[in-house]
């Protein structure tokens, strides 16, 4: 359809421009000539017609459907942009929801953090005290250890030095004594 109009519109301009081709290789009068005038004007009126004719419904179904065509880009860029608004709004909302929820998970984390720390320093004191306390009891079981050797050394240092002094000051004599002493207690004491 396109074509035919083409075609035609081509067809016309075609003769306008060779009608001005032939006025001009006619020969040199000045005068106007009223009949060859009339007889273009009456052959464009006739082309005009035609042309009117034939080409006004291609040309308005042409610039209709073109307006359509146009109204419908339009309708559907505005569908896209509300789309785009939208989806722009969603992700806009989905960005703060993320962003709340960043905030809360490091929220979350700083108090965590806060709470494990607060723990390992409460481990770290009480292990503190227990080596303390550990400490402490084997320090006082080396004082205990080291008084009971010291009361067995004094012990028997002083019965060497008794059993020293007591052979130095017995003689013969007391000696004699002290046995039948101790033999008449145990005969007694059976």
């Amino acid at each position: 359809m396109r074509a035919k109009c083409v075609l035609l519109l081509f067809g016309a301009l075609l003769s306008l421009a060779l009608g001005g081709v032939a006025e001009a290789s006619e020969g040199g009068g000045h005068e106007l000539n009223w009949y060859d005038f009339l007889l273009r004007f009456i052959n464009f009126a006739i082309l005009f017609l035609v042309l009117f004719k034939l080409l006004k419904k291609p040309i308005a179904k042409f610039f209709t459907s073109r307006r359509e065509e146009i109204q419908r880009l339009l309708a559907e860029l505005e569908r896209k942009q509300l789309e785009a608004d939208q989806k722009n709004a969603e992700c806009r909302a989905k960005l703060a929801v993320l962003e709340e929820e960043t905030r809360k998970i490091v929220d979350d984390l700083i108090a965590e953090g806060e709470a494990e720390r607060e723990k390992i320093i409460e481990a770290a004191q009480r292990q503190a005290e227990y080596i303390r306390q550990q400490a402490q009891l084997a320090i006082q079981q080396e004082i205990k250890a080291a008084r009971d050797g010291l009361r067995e050394e004094i012990g028997e240092l002083s019965v060497a030095a008794a059993e020293e002094i007591l052979r130095s000051s017995i003689k013969p004599d007391d000696q004699d004594r002290l046995v039948r002493d101790f033999m008449t207690r145990v005969v007694e004491a059976k």
